[in-house]
């Protein structure tokens, strides 16, 4: 029975950074209806290499399987311990909706089902290997098609981007300093070094969370700047990047105060022998409460929190805020964990 509990994420058939990765992951595609691409786009359901799938019913029935697919799928990755069998479902769904839509291209929906499906085929002896395989040939791929492209050794695709697209006024007072193109260039020229640079430092868990923080640098300015969170790429990458982190199986009391009734809550929620028993004479002030839930943050309860935030925060357009969110658990989480990861034991096989 508590398999039923979404809440609960030991006792799997993969480690608990990758449950609490794609259950979050999951959420908010619910949130925010990001749902795989249905067959009619225009052009009908369109398959060369495995055709015999635009044979099955009409494209409204076709769609309407695809959904329960979808659907079926994250109802067994909330609720049961069926996680790699769940994830395989709501992987296939986004695979075979932009396979078959003959004019859609989205990256970010191919990069969600590789999320999915890399924790259908992950384990405990692999862990979170795949997910950052599937990261490294992200920015490879991403770093080879530029490298091959002249308009980026130029500047021709940041002008473009930039100024032509986007119209940045900031950007164009600051080119304007340098000679014409000059800027542009450089900072083509950058994007290709910092991608490759975070491809290097994902081939070695030790350095993970150096590859983050160049990950921040290289997305976060898109979302402030141009106002994109690439459909759910954005937060496909936050819980991928965050699966390759530890997830602490214990939760003590820090050194100092922290709020009694936050700390009862969330023992009264906590299905994983996660949080221990502790007492504090600290009055309870909003201070207090801001200072436990910094502490406690990686349990579930306070992770679907602010999944829920995230969601509501891009909904409704407020992508400087998100941008400080995030940040601030980089910071607050990720980045402590960098002399962790180094001592943390590597997996057989990886």
């Amino acid at each position: 029975m508590r398999h039923l509990n979404p809440l609960y994420v030991t006792g799997k058939a993969v480690v608990p950074e990758l449950v609490i990765a794609v259950r979050l992951l999951a959420v908010y595609l619910l949130l925010t209806s990001e749902f795989p691409f249905n067959g009619n786009q225009g052009g009908g359901r369109f398959y060369p290499v495995i055709g015999f799938l635009g044979e099955f019913g009409s494209d409204a029935q076709f769609n309407m399987g695809v959904r329960v697919l979808f659907l079926g799928g994250i109802a067994a990755l909330l609720f049961s311990r069926l996680v790699r069998l769940g994830a395989l479902g709501v992987g296939l769904a986004f695979v075979t909706g932009v396979l078959s839509c003959q004019i859609c291209i989205s990256v970010a929906h191919l990069f969600t089902a590789c999320v999915f499906l890399c924790t259908a085929l992950s384990n405990h002896i692999t862990g979170t290997g795949l997910i950052r395989f599937q990261l490294a040939v992200l920015y490879l791929g991403a770093d080879l098609n530029k490298i091959s492209d002249t308009d980026w050794w130029t500047g021709a695709s940041m002008e473009t981007l930039l100024v032509t697209k986007h119209q940045l006024t900031a950007y164009i007072h600051a080119a304007g300093a340098f000679p014409n193109g000059f800027l542009s260039q450089m900072m083509g020229i950058g994007v290709i070094v910092l991608q490759m640079g975070i491809v290097m430092l994902l081939l070695r868990r030790r350095t993970v969370v150096y590859a983050m923080a160049l990950a921040l640098v290289l997305h976060l300015p898109m979302v402030v700047l141009m106002q994109m969170t690439f459909g759910p790429f954005l937060f496909a990458l936050v819980t991928a990047y965050g699966s390759l982190l530890t997830w602490p199986r214990h939760l003590d009391c820090n050194a100092g105060p922290h709020s009694n009734l936050l700390v009862k809550w969330l023992s009264s929620l906590d299905f994983n022998g996660q949080v221990g028993t502790c007492r504090s004479d600290a009055k309870e002030t909003p201070a207090l409460w801001l200072r436990t839930l910094i502490g406690y943050l990686p349990h579930p309860v306070i992770l679907l929190g602010m999944t829920v935030l995230a969601a509501a925060l891009v909904r409704y357009g407020k992508l400087m805020p998100l941008t400080l969110l995030t940040i601030a658990a980089f910071w607050v989480y990720a980045w402590p964990q960098r002399r962790r990861a180094a001592q943390a034991p590597r997996p057989a096989g990886l």
